[in-house]
């Protein structure tokens, strides 16, 4: 944690492109130093990255520029020119490629040890929500087991010195927690869930030393959320940067840059914003939402004199000698009566951008739905967290994007709703909980309490959930009004979705034409279309990704399936189940054949 990573000096020099592309070899920036970047890493031949040690490949290179027209992701298979030329000229492509060798992958240990945990309850994640469920369960005798993919406890909240309603100074408050849990209850720290089988459920250590199979009564899942890359023209950027990552750089290792804007404005953002004017850099803060989101923070942007582009598009970036050289307009579209643009040149872009982790949910089968209010896609469940599968829970950032102590009280409902089917607490005190949270969602914002409500009823009652169409994709920095969408698409060959393979917007779009077989598709549907336009059925993520390798590269998916889901949904007014999401399959992360061996 207190190591200085490599990676931090050559930031300091201005070396931003540390890493190239898989496909291009174009440079690229680390992005994240989270456990599960790592798969986005190999993409490009490079491993540990944020470690001491990392693995280079020995031969950086560029695809030659005769080749990279050959090479997009919407070329091939369908070029009849590449394919027959394919057989003369892909040992030439491929050697231009940015891979390593066998020789410069991970050493792995000959062989792994395997380690069988039975317990009660078995919970994934050690940040917020899984350390205040362990705690409350622990409290009622429960056997608790705790799984988290860092070498840490604490979530996003042990790099956040900032004051946090209800629970004070965010890093004091979980680092206190994190102990009194680590003291009763078992922590699997540097272990990665990877998923379930059908007779096993397996992890295995981030060394790949070990492998574990879970026995279980009771799983919770407590993955928080995901922050994901922005898309605008020029988002292959090396200068961007996830926000939990901007701080562990910035607090533990030593990284100054002089200027920066967080992109994003929830409270999340707000506070990642806050903490880096604490180390003494000049902070801006944009999005293209109307206002500043959060409502618990929106004073503190005011009195903190932070320099606000809310309202605004990302329509243009270049790197410079100087930095990134950002072109930003407001979203009013061509008929506005004034029309803003602004030019802000900074070190870094920092992406505050939050999605929920709905990986394992997935894997379950549970449903996956759409709910604005709550971040976007996550699992359909009830005010205690359960999925409907009979013995799983999603708790945290992971079901929803709630306030920090709101997640504290969910905590205690979801543990005593599991104590009351045990018989350890009466149905009376697990039903005043549950009374209590539900008063403090109203309180707090009703929206939250109005869609958990109607993930649990249904409409009137029925069952049916109602989907809503994608208003607003807040990862897409580009796009607002109609006609700000018709103009960002003008540039959606400089809009990367997959950095893992390379895929950009133009990519997917031209991959849904050829599977439409060439129907033009308006983005604005005129009235004598409209029926005609709803009835006309798009084709869903899986046959997409079949064609571009759109979610395929080492991080599966983490960083571009859900992204690319809600931009489509937008550009095309459909419903994010219209378009669905390829199946998240085991593993959740990458296993080497020897530990799986090691492990018979």
């Amino acid at each position: 944690m207190n190591k200085r990573p490599w990676i931090v000096e050559e930031l300091n020099h201005g070396n931003y492109g540390v890493m190239r592309s898989s496909r291009y070899g174009e440079a690229r920036g680390f992005m994240c130093c989270e456990w599960w970047c790592e798969g986005y890493w190999a993409s490009s031949g490079y491993y540990n990255l944020c470690n001491d040690k990392p693995v280079m490949p020995s031969r950086p290179s560029s695809v030659p520029s005769i080749f990279r027209g050959l090479a997009s992701p919407s070329s091939f298979p369908r070029n009849r020119l590449l394919i027959s030329l394919w057989s003369l000229i892909r040992n030439t492509v491929r050697n231009s490629l940015n891979r390593s060798s066998i020789n410069e992958l991970p050493s792995v240990p000959e062989g792994a040890s395997r380690v069988n945990i039975n317990t009660d309850i078995l919970i994934i994640g050690g940040g917020l929500s899984g350390l205040s469920v362990a705690e409350e369960l622990n409290k009622l005798g429960l056997k608790v087991v705790i799984v988290e993919g860092e070498h840490y406890l604490g979530g996003h909240l042990i790099i956040d010195d900032t004051e946090i309603k209800d629970l004070g100074r965010g890093s004091e408050f979980i680092g206190k927690l994190s102990k009194e849990i680590s003291d009763s209850v078992t922590v699997l720290t540097g272990v990665i869930f990877d998923g379930f089988l059908e007779d096993a459920v397996i992890g295995h250590s981030r060394d790949f030393s070990r492998l574990y199979t879970f026995n279980y009564k009771y799983l919770i899942l407590a993955q928080g959320f995901r922050e994901v890359p922005l898309i605008f023209p020029g988002n292959n950027t090396p200068r961007m940067i996830t926000g939990l990552t901007m701080l562990k750089l910035t607090k533990w290792w030593g990284f100054k840059p002089r200027r920066v804007l967080v992109w994003g404005s929830d409270d999340w953002a707000v506070r990642v914003a806050m903490n880096l004017i604490q180390t003494g850099i000049e902070v801006y803060l944009g999005d293209n939402s109307v206002t500043i989101r959060s409502d618990l923070y929106r004073d503190r942007v005011d009195a903190l004199g932070i320099k606000t582009f809310i309202g605004m598009n990302i329509v243009d970036a270049k790197d410079s000698s100087e930095g990134l050289r950002l072109v930003l307009e407001n979203i009013r579209g061509k008929k506005a009566k004034r029309q803003r643009r602004e030019e802000v040149v900074v070190d870094v872009l920092v992406s505050a951008v939050r999605v929920p982790v709905i990986d394992l949910p997935a894997q379950l089968n549970a449903p996956i739905v759409y709910a604005p209010e709550i971040g976007g896609l996550v699992p359909r469940r009830g005010f205690t967290g359960d999925l409907g599968l009979g013995n799983a829970y999603v708790i945290g950032d992971a079901g929803g994007l709630l306030p920090e102590h709101l997640i504290v009280r969910q905590a205690r409902v979801t543990a005593l709703s599991i104590g009351a089917m045990e018989d350890l607490v009466t149905k009376d005190a697990f039903d005043k909980e549950l009374v209590d949270f539900k008063r403090d969602l109203v309180t707090t914002n009703s929206s939250y309490y109005n869609v958990i409500l109607r993930f649990e009823q249904g409409l009137q009652g029925s069952g049916y959930y109602a989907e809503p169409n994608v208003v607003h994709a807040p990862m897409w920095a580009t796009a607002g009004s109609i006609e700000d969408v018709e103009n960002a698409l003008k540039s959606a060959n400089r809009q990367y979705l997959c950095f893992c393979e390379d895929v950009t917007l133009n990519d997917v779009l031209r991959s849904i034409n050829v599977l439409m077989h060439g129907k033009e598709i308006k983005v604005r549907v005129l009235h004598g279309e409209e029926e005609e336009y709803k009835s006309l059925r798009l084709p869903g993520m899986e046959r997409i990704k079949r064609v571009v390798g759109l979610g395929t590269g080492p991080c599966q998916g983490k960083l571009c399936l859900i992204n690319t889901n809600l931009i489509l949904s937008f550009i095309y007014q459909k419903k994010p189940s219209e378009f669905g999401l390829p199946r998240i399959r085991f593993p959740e992360a990458s296993i080497p054949m020897a530990t799986l061996a090691g492990g018979e």
